[in-house]
């Protein structure tokens, strides 16, 4: 397991598949939850711990600093959610030059401030550690919340696409403060 960054009450850490399994099976089992994540939803252990492997593997096989992580709260150990942070994929399914920040939270963290503060300390790691120009995020235009995470992270609304996943989604980019 590797730390990718703290926050005063979040560890942002590599996903153990075995060991997270059970937790992250709560989240991604949850339709409200998977809502506007296609293809996310899963139905028991075995298939999430192979999607916990899988995203170990992509962020192994990327080996640019990128990749999909637990949010862990400091205080229980509990998993609150995924933050990510990764190359975009194009409607051809291969990653693309952009990079795309995203978070999934478990219902009973939602509303808690999580998703800004872990997109927070994620954004500041892909300008100032992996010196990333520019970061997006893509929304499902129903996902108001998510919306609004953006809102409040500075991100620029930059209309709809359907660039990405073969879906029409909103866009949102961040770019690096001025060195």
């Amino acid at each position: 397991m590797t730390i990718i960054a703290e926050t005063d009450r979040l560890i942002i850490r590599t996903w153990i598949p075995q060991e997270d399994a059970e937790q992250a099976l709560k989240i991604y089992s949850d339709p409200e939850v998977t809502r506007f994540l296609p293809n996310s939803k899963a139905t028991d252990l075995e298939q999430i711990v192979n999607t916990l492997e899988r995203w170990v593997k992509i962020a192994a096989q990327l080996n640019n600093g990128t990749g999909l992580w637990a949010m862990v709260l400091k205080e229980t150990g509990e998993i609150v959610g995924t933050i990510l942070l990764v190359p975009l994929k194009g409607n051809d399914g291969q990653f693309t030059e952009d990079y795309e920040i995203g978070w999934h939270l478990k219902k009973s963290a939602w509303g808690k401030g999580y998703a800004t503060e872990a997109a927070k300390v994620i954004l500041n790691y892909g300008f100032n550690v992996l010196k990333l120009r520019e970061i997006y995020s893509i929304v499902n235009q129903d996902n108001t919340a998510s919306i609004k995470v953006t809102q409040r992270l500075g991100m620029i609304p930059i209309g709809s696409t359907t660039k990405y996943y073969n879906m029409k989604l909103e866009l949102f980019k961040l770019e690096a403060p001025p060195q």
